[in-house]
């Protein structure tokens, strides 16, 4: 973890995956335990380059005071494995009979691999994990070890060695027949950040942030995003009172009020975000919320982004990719018109919601001329605040596929290696060669793309701060650590 001792952080989300895995197993009459590491304690240490065994001895202290019948390690992003790999190690060596389970969308592509190398690992889930976990559970309770392989979405060794993969697929339709997530087993003070340079129109007193899902999954076909990987492509949504019910919860019983929804595709049903935003406003909830991951934006009109603010929406990520029609829309998949685009940057800029846009540089398509459109439809848009990421070929992608075939790899990945030193979502450099660009070119225009990032910011009255933390923070590579 490369660590700049002068930036303030503000990603300390509790983890939504740890929550719902808690609540799920608990309402099996099962104790669950928490430990969450993407905290602030954590990085403290992490200034100090010691918070690998920081975390260690937590984990270590925690196992010999609870005594647990069954570990479970989420890897949410594959850069953070190799940290999550050393907690096993550690577990493995103090309690060497111990199970301990995995989950999470690196494991859920390299399950063979990791069960085949890692003998500290004995069950991994694939995909969705909280009908995994309680079968798995029940399955040791009732020492049914037979039963294991009856287990959806799940791999494991059986007593020979041999790897036993079902890779059938369960999911949760009906998303309300879940507990509510488990907020009471973590402790907020824990994720306390200095939040002053956000954009607050309603001047709340923020020191802490959740993280809310209203749906999982997203049904559109982009070429480049692995998460269909763990929870399909079927949207999935929960009721407006479920949603409502929870955020209330938080705003009374925990004192949080600002929300980040994190659905791939908060806005895809109209009728439900409306419904979402007129409940919040009937029970008078005094929040504000923001859609970092980017919404669907052939959904956005007028009428839906004024109720969203109504509601407390302050900021909203456009997910366009590509300034290139074709780039954009036959290559990425993304069936998105240039004039939806600015059509949704108008509706954000009038209704006063700090505006952003996603874009993507460097895929194999790419040349000078399609990345000019990109930048020159930046220009034109006047977003707030525009990031252009670096194209990463993801494991079980098309883009992946597609990148290994035509051998377009820059540093020769030993592919047979990617499950322990994974292709990382913060990867600073570049990963892949386009047909007709040099990574000269590349670098070109990354430094001009990094020059607009924060040109036309104007919703915001911090923004100078905000826009000085972030400048440093650009390449800053992080590690979200859960337990």
């Amino acid at each position: 973890m490369n660590v700049d001792r002068n930036i303030k952080r503000d990603i300390f989300y509790p983890s939504a995956a740890l929550l719902y895995l808690a609540a799920a197993i608990r309402g099996q009459n099962y104790s669950p335990i928490i430990l969450d590491f993407n905290n602030k304690f954590v990085h403290e240490e992490a200034l100090k380059k010691n918070h690998i065994e920081y975390c260690k001895k937590i984990i270590l202290k925690t196992i010999e005071k609870e005594k647990p019948d069954l570990i479970g390690l989420n890897v949410l992003f594959s850069g953070t494995f190799p940290d999550v790999l050393e907690f096993a190690k550690a577990i493995r060596e103090k309690y060497p009979k111990l199970k301990i389970a995995m989950g999470g969308i690196h494991p859920t592509s390299y399950y063979k691999e990791i069960l085949t190398n890692c003998s500290e690992i004995d069950y991994v889930a694939i995909g969705e994990g909280e009908m995994t976990l309680i079968n798995l559970i029940k399955c040791l309770k009732n020492k049914n070890f037979e039963g294991l392989k009856n287990i959806k979405g799940f791999a494991y060794r059986d007593n020979s060695g041999k790897i036993i993969c079902n890779t059938e697929r369960e999911f949760i339709e009906d998303l309300d027949s879940m507990p509510l997530p488990a907020w009471d087993l973590i402790d907020f003070k824990n994720f306390e950040m200095k939040l002053d340079t956000y954009y607050n129109p309603k001047n709340l007193q923020i020191n802490n942030k959740a993280a809310m899902f209203s749906s999982r999954a997203c049904p559109l076909a982009c070429n480049f995003c692995d998460m269909f990987l763990v929870m399909g492509k079927k949207h999935r949504k929960r009721s407006v009172k479920n949603i409502v019910d929870e955020l209330e919860i938080l705003v009374k019983e925990h004192g949080v009020n600002y929300f980040s929804f994190m659905d791939d595709q908060l806005t895809l049903n109209r009728g439900h975000v409306m419904g979402l935003c007129d409940e919040i406003l009937k029970r008078k909830l005094n929040i504000q919320f923001d859609a970092p991951n980017g919404v669907w934006i052939n959904s956005l009109r007028d009428d839906l982004v004024g109720k969203l603010a109504e509601a407390g929406l302050v900021m909203c990520n456009l997910a366009i990719e590509h300034g290139n029609d074709y780039i954009r829309n036959k290559v990425i998949g993304k069936m998105l018109d240039r004039k939806k685009i600015f059509e949704a940057a108008g509706y954000l800029k009038k209704h006063k919601v700090l505006s952003g846009g996603f874009f993507i540089m460097g895929f194999p398509e790419d040349t000078n001329e399609t990345l000019k459109d990109t930048y020159e439809m930046m220009q034109e848009l006047e977003l707030d605040k525009m990031e252009v990421a670096t194209v990463v070929p993801f494991p079980g992608t098309a883009l992946f596929k597609q990148v290994l075939k035509d051998n377009l790899l820059v540093n020769k990945w030993k592919l047979d290696e990617l499950w322990k030193t994974p292709i990382s979502y913060q990867q600073g450099d570049f990963i892949v060669k386009p047909y007709n660009m040099s990574l000269e070119d590349l670098a070109s225009w990354r430094k001009k793309f990094d020059g607009i990032r924060y040109k036309f910011w104007k919703t915001n009255p911090n923004e100078n701060l905000y826009a000085d933390f972030h400048a440093k923070n650009l390449f800053h590579k992080t590690n979200k650590l859960s337990v």
